[in-house]
C-alpha cells in the first residue's frame, strides 16, 4: 500500500476514534481514567475534538496530494503526550486503562513517525 493511501486510513481512524469520543465519552473515560462523571467527559470530548481536526487534516492532505508530515508529527506528539501523562498517573487510574492507553497511544505514536518517514 502507498504510503499516501496509509496517510488516508490512518487519519480515517483517527477520526473515528475521536467521534467514539464524542459521542461516548463516559464509556471511554471509565476504562481509561476510572471515571466517567461530567468533568472527565469534557476532557474526552475535547481529546475527541483534536483527534478528529488531526484526522481529518491528515486525510485531506494526503488525499489531495499535499504534504502531510506536518499533520502526521502533531499525532505523534499528541499521542506521545498521552501516553506518558497516562502512565505517568500511575495506580490513580485503574491499571487495563493505563496498558491499553499505552498500547494505543505509543502504537500510533510509533507508526505515525514511521508514516512521516515514508511519505518523503
Amino acid at each position: 500500500m502507498r504510503p499516501a493511501s496509509l496517510a488516508i486510513a490512518f487519519g480515517a481512524g483517527r477520526v473515528l476514534f475521536g467521534v467514539a469520543m464524542l459521542a461516548v465519552p463516559g464509556q471511554i473515560t471509565r476504562a481509561w481514567v476510572g471515571v466517567d462523571g461530567a468533568p472527565a467527559a469534557v476532557l474526552a470530548r475535547c481529546l475527541g475534538g483534536r483527534d478528529i481536526v488531526i484526522g481529518a487534516g491528515l486525510a485531506v492532505a494526503a488525499a489531495h496530494d499535499r504534504d502531510p508530515t506536518a499533520w502526521l508529527l502533531g499525532g505523534v506528539l499528541a499521542d506521545t503526550i498521552d501516553g506518558i501523562a497516562t502512565v505517568a498517573a500511575g495506580d490513580a487510574i485503574p491499571r487495563n486503562g493505563r496498558v491499553g492507553t499505552a498500547a494505543l497511544a505509543g502504537g500510533s505514536a510509533l507508526f505515525g513517525a514511521w508514516l512521516a518517514r515514508a511519505i518523503d
